[in-house]
């Protein structure tokens, strides 16, 4: 079991490398992030975190009726995922962002590839693999608290502005427990890890997608309005 918590960290790390690599990290730390860039990062994530409680539901199906004590975790924590979308509606109406529309807008091409590739784990893999996203994604504050600050200093964000990443990281902290016994509990065959390790990897590269098109798109319309206004 050490060996494969190893390899499923040294696949994280490696995926968290290649995003701090990306135009989405450079332009974060290296230029001033305005409200219309905040706003355009902020809704993706509300896209797919919408999403979230209904596919690890979802994820009973494929679950072994006998295996009651995941079971039991696949219903409280998608039960304390619903709704945590609300929470970026706070964040963005707290700065005069928010747009009534977001709900029944399109998420990004990115987006949309995340939100069905977590169904298809679902459906397909079961609640054992679809473990891989929720053990990155709840621990994932470590590796973007550089941002989050970032983020804070120049949109002059507080606590209170923040209460996605800040009372989801409080609320994460006990789930990013929950999910790593899951894991030792559940995924024992190497077939299972082996799963695991593979959605943690693709759903965190799904997600490195989705910054760089939100950074993409960002540039790409400042530098319409630009040409526009010359």
């Amino acid at each position: 079991m050490s060996d494969f918590i190893e390899r499923l960290d040294a696949a994280i790390d490696h995926e968290w490398s290649r995003i701090r690599g990306g135009r989405f990290w450079s332009h974060v730390l290296g230029e001033t992030v305005t409200p219309a860039f905040y706003r355009g990062l902020m809704e993706q994530i509300y896209h797919y975190t919408r999403h979230n409680s209904v596919n690890q539901a979802t994820a009973a199906y494929r679950t072994s009726t006998h295996d009651r004590k995941l079971l039991r975790f696949v219903y409280k924590h998608a039960l304390e995922e619903l709704g945590h979308e609300n929470m970026v509606i706070h964040d963005l109406a707290a700065k005069g962002l928010y747009d009534e529309s977001l709900p029944q807008q399109r998420p990004m091409a990115s987006t949309q590839a995340l939100i069905a590739y977590l169904y298809q784990v679902a459906l397909e893999r079961g609640a054992v693999a679809r473990l891989g996203y929720s053990y990155w994604a709840e621990s994932c504050y470590a590796h973007i608290d550089v941002i989050l600050k970032k983020l804070a200093q120049d949109l002059a964000l507080t606590p209170r502005d923040m209460s996605f990443f800040v009372s989801h990281s409080e609320i994460d902290a006990k789930h990013a427990q929950e999910v790593s016994e899951a894991i030792r509990d559940s995924a024992t065959t190497e077939e299972e890890q082996d799963a695991v390790i593979d959605v943690a990897r693709t759903t965190l590269y799904l997600t490195g997608m989705i910054l760089e098109q939100v950074t993409q798109e960002y540039l790409a319309s400042r530098a319409s309005g630009l040409a526009r206004a010359a």
